[in-house]
């Protein structure tokens, strides 16, 4: 009985002892478990810097410069920006103005070279000082100005007409590309189109916009005398003109010069024969009168356009000689006393004080035939 009781209890202990190391084991297991999600929370924040050390990315700034901003900003416009600075503060207010919209075309420095390039007096927008001059190129710069809206390449229609800043109009013409027609009438190219700015948008062009209204003060013309000297053309009838001593009479007044080419005096020359091969060959007093009278005799007391020229008698500056316009074969046509024709080859080459027509065949008035008899 004895024995059998001792063999319960150390079977009994034995089932105690496995429960215990088994309970001992699965608690042991737990708290591997935990030691090793702890390690490995320990791990990740390791990985983990705070919030507060975590470089940020800069956000883009997405507020758009407005036009007069971005024109300061850009290397390729710095000519506009200093011609812009050398103006009154009018057009540059405008263009910082941000409750209203504006399209500006703006020239490009290449553009802007161009132009200073055909001016003879400026070499740089710097020179433009006087009062006058910034006046002047303020009425370029405002020329290139529409305000009350943003008009994006899209809405460039072709044969679309803008009023500008200036309040003269440029004309829109579509060709693949966009263009603007000032008044000179040669097309500037839009290179760089729609670039948004937070008051409108700006197009960048290939030449600068001229206005009418200092197309001449820019661009003045050149005298009679001086556009004769400077056609190639005409170096014949130049030299005739300094021969007979009457380059100042070609100064003054408002005239029409119906000017023969080259080939045309020395058609002149070829029925005269061997003896005269140039003006300078008329040596004496007799030949010196006749070539004045030859060269008043293609010289009208008024400013007479293509589009004035009708079929009748023009008086020229010898006196009781006149010219007749008639009706050639070709068009228009001129006689002189000698009642040849001579046909027109070019019209209308302004000049400061005048026009010039010039002409296939030399005129002889009536004066300088009765001299070369």
């Amino acid at each position: 009985m004895k024995m059998i009781i001792t063999r319960r209890f150390l079977k009994n202990l034995g089932m105690l002892v496995l429960g215990i190391s088994m309970a001992i084991s699965c608690s042991k297991g737990s708290d591997i478990a935990d030691d090793v999600e702890n390690e490995i929370s320990k791990e990740e924040d390791k990985t983990e810097e705070p919030a507060d050390e975590i470089p940020k990315e800069v956000a883009p700034d997405e507020t758009l410069l407005n036009a007069a901003e971005f024109i300061q900003s850009e290397d390729s416009l710095t000519m506009s920006a200093e011609a812009l600075d050398a103006i009154d503060d009018t057009l540059e207010e405008m263009l910082s103005d941000e409750s209203g919209k504006v399209t500006f075309f703006v020239p490009s420095n290449e553009a802007f070279t161009e132009f200073l390039s055909s001016l003879k007096e400026y070499t740089n927008v710097l020179d433009f000082d006087e009062a006058l001059e910034k006046e002047i190129l303020a009425q370029v710069l405002k020329y290139h100005a529409i305000i009350g809206g943003a008009n994006f390449s899209t809405e460039l229609s072709n044969g679309s007409v803008l009023e500008t800043l200036q309040s003269e109009e440029i004309k829109i013409t579509v060709d693949g590309d966009v263009y603007i027609i000032d008044t000179t009438q040669i097309k500037a190219r839009i290179t760089t189109a729609d670039i948004e700015v937070a008051n409108g948008v700006i197009h960048i062009i290939d030449k600068v916009l001229i206005p009418d209204s200092v197309l001449a003060d820019l661009f003045p013309k050149a005298s009679l005398i001086d556009l004769i000297n400077e056609t190639d053309e005409l170096s014949m009838f130049a030299e005739g003109i300094k021969e007979a001593g009457l380059e100042s009479r070609f100064n003054e007044g408002d005239y029409t010069v119906f000017a023969p080419t080259n080939a045309a005096i020395e058609k002149l020359f070829s029925t005269l024969g061997n003896d005269y091969n140039s003006f300078a060959d008329f040596t004496n007093i007799l030949e010196k009168q006749a070539l004045k009278e030859i060269i008043l005799g293609h010289v009208v007391e008024a400013v007479v356009a293509r589009n004035d020229l009708k079929i009748g008698v023009l008086p020229t500056l010898v006196e009781d000689d006149a010219v007749e316009v008639i009706e050639g074969a070709a068009g228009l046509a001129l006689q002189d006393a000698s009642e040849f024709k001579t046909n027109f080859v070019e019209f209308d080459m302004e000049a400061s004080n005048g026009v010039i027509h010039t002409i296939d065949k030399i005129l002889i008035p009536q004066k300088a035939l009765l001299l070369i008899d």
